[in-house]
């Protein structure tokens, strides 16, 4: 399991646990498939629990964009930005409770703390598909499938946000509101999970491979030799070159005394020449 995968696998598990927790607190008065997660702040201990698992899940957004930037993966403002916001609205849709079950159901007749909770639950999905793609864009040279996975997954998730939005909005509106609503909200929390596997999954596998391919390739050292290398040196004659035996590399002034004594020196001086510079 790659390093990035790790990190959202023990934050996802994390976050799941207070999330849990307010379902199972909550299991008397809150309908998993009717009601909204945000009715558990109306639980004793549900609030806490909800602010933890946004927290947790912002924490893990933040990391994430660390990681993008220093390893190279992601270039630019966009990224970062909306990882941010996208941060910033799990928590705020945490301290931020939405109305209690017994308040008038119409957008319109909200609290404050109401409107920042609905505004900051989406935009927490909406900036979602905004992070996929600009990465995914920013990604020039891909060394693998995952940008182009994560870009249709942007695409995909953009879409059911839109029509849910298209949905709800106007019925919300009018004091009403989809039937399987709360179904729909915890499986929109299971896909901003899986989502956040997959950016996890695209940094690992574009650093990765970004790193094996500009690392150098070195010998291994038993096949180097232990001294210095020695190769012939020819000597320029009239009848031919032929090698100098034992003549190195470190010696290049062996070629200058032989030739001073002229073509066709005797080997008598070329041998002088040779002892003299060894």
């Amino acid at each position: 399991m790659s390093e990035n995968i790790r990190l959202v696998t023990a934050f996802s598990a994390l976050a799941l646990v207070p999330m849990i927790t307010a379902h199972v607190i909550g299991a008397a008065t809150v309908n998993p498939l009717i009601d909204p997660i945000s009715w558990y702040a109306f639980v004793p201990g549900g609030g806490l629990m909800i602010i933890a698992g946004g927290s947790l899940l912002a924490l893990l957004g933040l990391l994430l964009m660390v990681r993008m930037y220093r390893t190279g993966v992601a270039t630019g403002p966009v990224p970062a930005v909306a990882m941010i916001i996208f941060s910033i609205s799990l928590v705020l849709v945490g301290v931020c409770p939405t109305d209690p079950p017994t308040a008038g159901a119409s957008i319109s007749d909200g609290t404050l703390a109401a409107t920042i909770h609905r505004i900051c639950a989406g935009s927490a999905f909406a900036t979602l598909p905004v992070i996929g793609l600009s990465l995914a864009r920013t990604i020039d040279r891909p060394v693998s499938r995952m940008p182009r996975m994560l870009c249709r997954s942007a695409y995909g998730l953009a879409g059911l946000v839109a029509l849910f939005l298209s949905i709800h909005l106007p019925l919300a509106f009018a004091g009403s509101g989809i039937a399987a609503f709360g179904f729909i909200e915890r499986a929109g929390f299971v896909i901003m999970i899986g989502y956040l596997f997959l950016l996890a999954a695209t940094i690992d596998r574009e650093s990765g491979a970004r790193t094996a391919a500009v690392q150098p390739i070195e010998a291994p050292a038993s096949v180097l030799p232990a001294g210095p290398v020695e190769v012939p040196v020819l000597v320029s004659r009239r009848a031919g070159d032929y090698p100098l035996a034992g003549a190195s590399v470190a010696e290049p002034s062996i070629r200058r005394h032989t030739s001073s004594h002229g073509v066709g020196a005797s080997p008598s001086l070329v041998s002088a020449s040779v002892e003299s510079t060894t």
